[in-house]
């Protein structure tokens, strides 16, 4: 497999690395309650949180099993370099799976599908990767939406697969959606 591209330029957003030093603006992005709703990890609850779980993403980086970016606004799309999010994908022989979560204010401006092409069009050009997986709550129809402008297809309902903290209760039907290389294709 290529190297992990320490950024990705797209038109409006770059991804670029994340680092322990991006940790207060990991923790705001994060800070909304609606932002957290359907993850599936419990909320940071300091920037010392959200320093530990990027000091891990380093240690998984270099391990090559999973890679994190921040999704930073270019100058002039939404503010001067503002980080919007992070997105991150986690490396399983032939395949790869992607999450990502966007600040509250940058819903609603395609953000989140730009973010999303740019990291399967990265993964789609590694030849070992034949499968591109993400999940979504089913109730998160945006975030359908993202995975689905990604070119993802909607592959199945998992009942009662994910417990989501921030919503309590039991685990909730998850969406699976998933890119596929078809064999002998590029």
């Amino acid at each position: 497999m290529n190297p992990a591209p320490v950024v990705i330029e797209g038109v409006r957003l770059r991804l670029r690395r994340s680092t322990p030093a991006d940790a207060a603006e990991v923790f705001r992005t994060a800070a909304h309650p609606d932002v957290m709703a359907y993850m599936d990890w419990p909320a940071h609850r300091t920037p010392a949180d959200a320093a530990a779980y990027l000091q891990g993403c380093v240690a998984r980086w270099e391990a090559g099993t999973e890679y994190h970016w921040l999704i930073v606004a270019k100058a002039g799309a939404q503010a001067n370099e503002q980080v919007l999010g992070s997105i991150s994908c986690r490396m399983r022989g032939h395949a790869a799976d992607f999450g990502y979560l966007l600040a509250r204010e940058a819903w609603g401006h395609g953000f989140g599908s730009e973010a999303a092409l740019l990291l399967v069009g990265w993964l789609k050009r590694q030849p070992q990767i034949v499968r591109i997986w993400a999940t979504t709550d089913r109730d998160n129809a945006r975030s359908a939406r993202v995975l689905e402008k990604a070119g993802l297809v909607r592959e199945g309902v998992m009942r009662r697969a994910t417990p989501r903290p921030q919503l309590g209760g039991a685990p909730r039907d998850t969406v699976l959606y998933a890119w596929v290389r078809e064999e002998g294709g590029a």
